[in-house]
């Protein structure tokens, strides 16, 4: 068998610091030990349950990285035809993954996450055929920016090309699972009876991607002059210090939610609105139209390929330098002092929604 490589989170010399106590790193330690003594274990009793080798296909995270390569496996499929294929992610992906119904079977990993990845010779008593580590051109060389899709790049990154026809993700929440989630976060069939469901995200994330918190209040004003609505709050924050976790009129599920948890919620909105995160992703792969916030990154390769989405940006100069080679930003920041978002203007993130909720009905 070959060695597995280890997790990137690395546990520093001498005390630990407040942000990582002692429990913590112990916690981290043992689940790295059950993974790596348990995947293999669990992937050659699927493979003797199945009566098949394995192909592996391995995404830790992050969510919309995830969905985005979903696509690759049925062409994975086609190049290992009747083989078992395994989807190896991080634990809190794996009911999402298996929404997709994409893949035979899918291991949680309870330390292994990104940007963590299996040995191309990885193999375990000979049940192993192939393995697949999909990449992004900005894992694999970080000051190029890609010209492409996400969903080719990560294609790309494993030489795979996938037809224009099967390039949109799909999830697929069972109804219970929706009525079930919805009730569970207090959205009764009278709360939310004749009233609009939107979802929005405003992060955190990187600094380049985010949108000001006045900006949001202002449009989530808007949508409540305009609207009888419901508007569920995704995406994560830093805790009740979080500017992002006071905004009015929101019902805040931040940080709450599993990822088929996420999905279910999404499934049942009318409109997804966020910055460049997950729940564009998730939007697109229940069908939900989405209006994305871009900036540094352009929409075109970020929005959903087959499913209603709009990008809205504001227009500099220096737009989509997420895309040049060097990039024009840094995650933490910009020379420009991120002005793509900063001149991003309430009027027209709430025009487009109006545009979108008008075309949906």
């Amino acid at each position: 068998m070959g060695q597995l490589q280890k997790s990137t989170v690395s546990v520093p010399p001498g005390p630990a610091p407040a942000s990582k106590p002692l429990r913590s790193i112990l916690r981290f330690r043992i689940n790295r030990i059950y993974d790596l003594m348990i995947f293999p274990l669990w992937l050659v009793f699927q493979c003797v349950r199945h009566g098949k080798k394995a192909v592996v296909v391995c995404r830790p995270g992050a969510l919309g990285d995830v969905i985005c390569t979903l696509p690759l496996c049925a062409e994975i499929r086609k190049r290992h035809p009747g083989k078992l294929l395994v989807f190896l992610t991080h634990a809190d992906y794996k009911n999402l993954v298996l929404l997709s119904k994409a893949v035979d079977a899918v291991y949680g990993a309870k330390s292994w996450t990104w940007p963590f990845s299996l040995p191309d010779k990885f193999n375990v008593l000979g049940v192993v055929e192939g393995v697949y580590n999909p990449k992004t051109t900005d894992e694999l060389t970080p000051q190029n920016g890609a010209q492409v899709h996400l969903i080719d790049d990560l294609a790309g990154s494993c030489d795979l090309t996938i037809p224009n026809a099967d390039r949109q993700p799909h999830l697929f929440p069972a109804p219970e699972l929706i009525k079930e989630t919805q009730l569970a976060h207090g959205l009764t069939e009278e709360v939310i009876k004749s009233r609009l469901v939107i979802g929005i995200n405003c992060g955190h994330t990187w600094p380049v991607r985010m949108w000001d918190v006045q900006k949001w209040q202002a449009f989530l004003d808007k949508i409540h002059a305009e609207y009888q609505a419901v508007v569920l709050q995704f995406g994560l924050t830093k805790g009740s210090d979080d500017e992002y976790e006071h905004l009015r009129g929101v019902r805040l599920l931040s940080n709450r939610l599993r990822s088929d948890e996420l999905v279910a919620l999404i499934a049942g909105c009318k409109l997804i609105v966020s910055i460049d995160s997950g729940p564009v992703h998730v939007g697109g792969a229940v069908g939900v139209p989405v209006v994305g916030l871009f900036g540094a990154v352009n929409p075109r390769y970020r929005l959903p390929p087959d499913s209603p989405a709009a990008g809205v940006t504001s227009d500099v100069p220096c737009l989509f330098c997420h895309h040049t080679t060097p990039k024009g930003h840094w995650q933490t920041g910009c020379p420009n002092d991120i002005r793509c978002m900063k001149e991003l203007d309430v009027e027209t993130v709430f025009r487009t929604v109006k545009e979108m909720l008008a075309q949906s009905k």
